[in-house]
């Protein structure tokens, strides 16, 4: 893995995992939640992640392909 790659998935994601008071799971959203490339990548995980020390809420989308 590219250095470069690997410092950023550290700080955007792995850090504000490891940093996360609280992480949701969102499932189940329903054809509401669909956005114009919807389908187009079938298996997206979507996580809230809750920081209460940075007061930081943050999105994490990850796809398996």
């Amino acid at each position: 893995m590219p250095y470069e790659l690997e410092a950023d998935l550290q700080q955007e994601v792995f850090d504000r995992l490891a940093a996360a008071h609280q992480i949701y799971y969102l499932s189940g959203l329903g054809d509401e939640a669909i956005h114009d490339w919807g389908r187009v990548h079938e298996d997206f995980h979507e996580f809230v992640l809750v920081d209460r020390s940075d007061g930081r809420i943050t999105l994490l989308v990850a796809a398996d392909d």
